[in-house]
């Protein structure tokens, strides 16, 4: 589904707590009989302490690692609620990127092609024929 860097590219945009490292790693495992699967593992490296999820799913994969982290939080950890918050508006926003669905707010080159077609409006097309 992903390559590495476009998983190793959704794993930083999904975390926004602290982290010396992380890692994304795909594993191909193709048996003689024609068996295949594909593992995806996400890990977050803080201080000693490895936070790690692996699944089938790149979407599952990173939020198995951020879940991770937030459990090894104290109880009422606010850090762990804002980075699975952030994860979660990350994955929401990359699959629907994936699915097809219009982006919410459009970026700088929409905004400039839309004021370069109000200007090619007005100039071509003055206010009494709009």
């Amino acid at each position: 589904m992903f390559t590495a860097l476009q998983f190793s590219q959704l794993l930083a945009a999904a975390w926004s707590g602290p982290a010396a490292c992380h890692f994304a790693t795909i594993s191909h495992y193709v048996a003689p009989e024609g068996y295949t699967k594909t593992q995806y593992t996400a890990s977050f490296h803080i201080g000693q302490a490895c936070h790690m999820g692996q699944s089938e799913c790149p979407f599952a994969a990173v939020t198995a690692a951020v879940q991770a982290f937030a459990a090894a939080q104290p109880a009422p950890s606010l850090l762990a609620a804002i980075v699975v918050a952030h994860a979660a508006q990350v994955m929401a926003a990359a699959a629907g990127t994936l699915a097809g669905v219009p982006v919410r707010r459009p970026g700088f080159s929409y905004r400039c092609q839309r004021h370069r077609c109000a200007r090619f409006r007005r100039r071509f097309f003055p206010a009494r024929y709009v």
